[in-house]
């Protein structure tokens, strides 16, 4: 009895210890693939991009796409001369 029971312990501890083993392997995989990926600046830079659009230019969409559009940000071509 006492015998069986030590041997039921010690396959609990090499269990929990092979457990937490595999799940730091795990873990520390997702973070890597995560990290690698960029996933957290797509998260933030996608979004800011089009509020970004909207506080420079007035218009909702990333400013290289929608600033070039914009009245003041043309070339002024008035003249003088009406006839040009």
């Amino acid at each position: 009895m006492k015998n069986s029971l030590r041997n039921q312990r010690g396959q609990f501890v090499i269990e929990s210890v092979l457990l937490i083993i595999v799940l730091m392997g795990v873990f520390t995989a997702s973070v890597k693939a995560l990290q690698d990926n960029k996933f957290m600046a797509k998260i933030v830079e996608e979004p800011w991009g089009r509020i970004q659009g909207m506080l420079e230019c007035g218009v909702w969409g990333t400013p290289t796409k929608v600033c070039k559009n914009m009245a003041s940000s043309s070339a002024r071509t008035i003249s003088l001369d009406p006839r040009k």
